[in-house]
């Protein structure tokens, strides 16, 4: 019977594995997956002075200086406007201005960024006024629970200063664009990015912080997976269901399966599964979707990579013989190496092709900085929990008071990162770094693990 079952399981992978290097193979010609541009399509008129009325069908994209929306009408655009008047979600407008394809940004191609979820045509400062029209019983859901995620970042915005604000909304409710530019590149310097961007990776660093915070506070292990498994599934309805959170909470869960009960085979199976079943709804994610890439290649390498390491711990803990809670503390800030050298091992050559910067103090970095994930996610909830009790007026004055833990949390992050970005050799310019190379820096590495493996079996 067991024969049987792990044949049937073989097929499944082989099945789904074939599925995911088709999407890869066919993804090389440059209009993959991208659909006829017909008359009735809002992308037929690019190039064109043009007046439409739609929807915005997903939440504003704001930064300090402006608010992108995605309107969809016979087609998705996307408009970059003024921070004022506010449009959001949910908003029927009228536009009028100039309609283009999405251009070249230095290099980057914001065409093919953009085409991943079907937005073929930008629009830039046109001329709006509201609407009317009507939501459908599932839009109006969406826009409730918008609201309460809008909700939440005006009390953020309202107890923290800047830009503790912007990383905490980031951290917590997936607002990336709320960090300064500035600010960014330091966290890219240090390799903190995955602090602030939703992936995989982060959703497995995040949890295993999580689940080492309540083991430390005497919760038992049973106890604290539920907790966990409960976070895995609020954490993408507090960012308003966003695909990257969602993505990224399936891949996460997966992932801290793996790397808790260590059951590679299974959850290789089921990784590769979810990728597939990911590109059959959207095949372009593949190619163009940096977080998709970053999240399946440091999710199969806490698959692989994080057991080897953590044979490596366990013995050096043996050695060392520290009694229980020194060896328990040790351990939770190994493991968390670990966690962080597997991510930078795997996603290297993805880095390095779209970042051009290998930063070198990355592992110092996230071993002083990753320890306070769950204690400043811990401050941060009670504080919305309490702060949702008190009238926005009156916020102002009892905000700060009642998130001051995690502002101090906050501040320690960003003096540090500043404190780490500052040596010359804190990162590296990388320029002639191709995908050629990175082939073969994975086919290495697969060997590598491969003989590791075969010499840890034996």
């Amino acid at each position: 019977m067991s024969k049987i079952w792990c044949s049937k399981a073989k097929i499944f992978l082989t099945f789904n594995l074939a599925f995911v290097v088709l999407i890869f193979i066919i993804g090389f010609k440059s209009n993959a997956f991208r659909k006829e541009i017909k008359p009735t399509d809002l992308a037929f008129y690019n190039g064109r002075y043009i007046s439409f009325a739609g929807r915005i069908c997903e939440e504003a994209d704001l930064d300090y200086k402006s608010r992108r929306l995605t309107v969809c009408a016979s087609g998705q655009a996307l408009i970059t406007t003024n921070l004022y008047p506010e449009y959001n979600y949910g908003d029927f407008i009228k536009i009028s201005g100039e309609l283009e394809a999405p251009p070249i940004i230095d290099g980057f191609d914001y065409e093919s960024y953009l085409a991943r979820y079907d937005v073929y045509s930008v629009m830039y400062y046109p001329r709006i006024e509201k609407a009317n029209g009507v939501l459908t019983y599932p839009q109006q859901k969406y826009l409730a629970l918008m609201k309460l995620k809008w909700r939440l970042k005006a009390i953020i915005e309202a107890s923290l200063p800047e830009p503790e604000a912007g990383l905490a909304t980031a951290l917590l409710l997936g607002y990336r664009r709320t960090i300064l530019r500035e600010e960014l590149q330091i966290f890219s310097r240090v390799g903190l990015s995955h602090m602030i961007a939703i992936s995989g990776s982060h959703i497995t660093i995040l949890s295993a912080m999580i689940i080492n915070f309540l083991l430390a506070l005497g919760f038992r292990r049973r106890r604290a997976l539920i907790i966990i498994f409960i976070f895995l599934f609020l954490y993408p309805l507090a960012t308003g269901l966003a695909a990257s959170a969602v993505r990224s909470a399936i891949m996460g869960a997966l992932a801290f399966l793996a790397v808790y009960y260590q059951r590679a085979s299974s959850l290789i199976n089921a990784l590769v599964f979810s990728a597939a079943l990911m590109l059959a709804c959207n095949p372009k994610l593949l190619r163009d979707d940096l977080g998709f890439q970053l999240s399946f290649a440091a999710l199969l390498g806490i698959i692989y990579l994080f057991p080897l390491g953590e044979r490596v711990t366990e013995k050096f803990l043996d050695k060392i013989k520290l009694k229980a809670k020194s060896r328990k503390i040790l351990k939770t800030i190994l493991d968390t190496l670990n966690l962080t050298l597997v991510s930078q091992i795997m996603i290297l050559p993805i880095a390095l092709v779209n970042f051009k910067q290998l930063s070198v103090i990355a592992p110092l970095a996230n071993v002083l900085v990753l320890w306070v994930f769950a204690p400043l996610l811990a401050v941060l909830i009670i504080g919305l929990l309490v702060s949702t009790l008190i009238p926005l007026n009156v916020l102002p004055l009892l905000g700060p008071w009642i998130f001051l833990p995690a502002y101090l949390l906050l501040k320690y992050i960003f003096i540090l990162a500043n404190l780490l970005a500052t040596p010359q050799w804190a990162a590296i310019t990388v320029e002639h770094f191709n995908w050629l190379a990175g082939g073969g820096y994975y086919l290495g590495l697969a060997i590598f693990i491969y003989i590791l493996r075969r010499l840890n079996k034996s």
